[in-house]
């Protein structure tokens, strides 16, 4: 079963086309992977599926259900989440307040879910009661991440999971998410700069190029073709 499916999705800003024509769908369980230049609409494609840019034309489909005419909020609800690029965390607050924030749609298992949270990050446990603008950046994509994890998505979208993160923090980061979606079997939308990482992650891939898809396939395979070994690995 596909959990989402966007079909000639368009948008972008002011008078300004970001994707035009974007076809893509996650399967319920499946990890994709999108990933492309600087600009080619990667983020803008995560947003309009959260709801927080509005379609120009094109649909989304979440499950048998469309969502491209609903409110951000009533999509978490449904079961979308994104943990942004930036994090966009309440800094003046402490990392349980955060995780408290990202669980207003199930008030009533809010215990369960931040045992779980804490069970995939101790070290958010270990600073539950610091304020979010203190921790290292490693710790804030944590509790971005988890903070998103309240909610209990069906599909969890991360923007930029390794962006000014050490490579030993990445790894741990994406063995974690890993075994998120193993063990809980949330699926996951994941714009990932380093190729490399988002290909060994996920099932399948989407190469974004000025708004739109120009190449897609399982990881597997793309992770062997030349044209993305050279142009976007940076390998012969």
């Amino acid at each position: 079963m596909r959990v989402l499916e966007a079909k000639e999705v368009t948008t972008g800003y002011g008078d300004v086309e970001i994707i035009k024509n974007i076809e893509l769908y996650v399967n319920d369980g499946e990890i994709v992977a999108i990933f492309g230049s600087n600009g080619s609409g990667k983020s803008t494609f995560l947003k309009a599926v959260a709801g927080l840019v509005p379609l120009w034309n094109g649909t989304l489909h979440f499950g048998s259900e469309r969502i491209d005419e609903l409110p951000a909020y009533e999509r978490v609800k449904r079961g979308v989440a994104l943990a942004p690029e930036g994090r966009h965390l309440f800094l003046g607050m402490s990392v349980e307040e955060n995780l408290l924030m990202g669980a207003w749609t199930k008030r009533d298992r809010v215990k369960q879910n931040l045992d779980k949270v804490y069970g995939y990050f101790p070290q958010l446990k270990e600073k539950r009661g610091s304020l979010a603008g203190d921790l290292s950046g490693g710790q804030q994509q944590m509790l971005s991440i988890g903070k998103a994890l309240m909610s209990e998505p069906k599909l969890l979208m991360i923007d930029e999971l390794s962006l000014g993160l050490a490579p030993a923090v990445v790894d741990s980061l994406a063995q974690i998410l890993t075994r998120i979606n193993r063990e809980e079997g949330i699926s996951m939308l994941l714009v990932e700069q380093e190729v490399s990482l988002a290909l060994e992650i996920s099932n399948r891939a989407y190469v974004f190029d000025l708004g739109r898809v120009v190449d897609s396939g399982r990881s597997d395979e793309l992770i062997k073709r030349d044209s993305i070994r050279k142009t976007y690995m940076g390998l012969a």
